[in-house]
């Protein structure tokens, strides 16, 4: 059996398509036409005015105090736990002493 030279670069399986600025674009079908198939789309981004950057920031600070308190919650938990399994230590002890007296 024959192998086949490895070629040094590889080709493109198919031509660049290049549209020109303004002309009209159909994502939907020319991902179903292209021989690439993932979905390529446009991201746009927009400059904020003022009322827009106060909403940005009331969002943010917004999920900053819900991060704090789910934070918090957590803590408080954590500590209830602890606190629970440190008295179930102390009276094991306690009674593991008692009982090692009384037999």
């Amino acid at each position: 059996m024959e192998q086949q030279p490895i070629p040094l670069t590889e080709q493109p399986r198919a031509e660049p398509e290049i549209i020109p600025p303004g002309a009209p674009v159909d994502f939907r079908l020319r991902a179903r036409t292209s021989a690439d198939t993932r979905a390529r789309g446009r991201i746009y981004v927009a400059r904020l005015g003022p009322v827009g950057s106060a909403v940005l920031f009331l969002a943010i600070g917004f999920l900053a105090v819900f991060a704090l308190f789910l934070l918090l919650g957590a803590v408080l938990i954590s500590l209830a736990v602890i606190g629970v399994l440190t008295i179930g230590a102390i009276l094991s002890v306690v009674w593991r002493g008692r009982s090692r007296r009384i037999s």
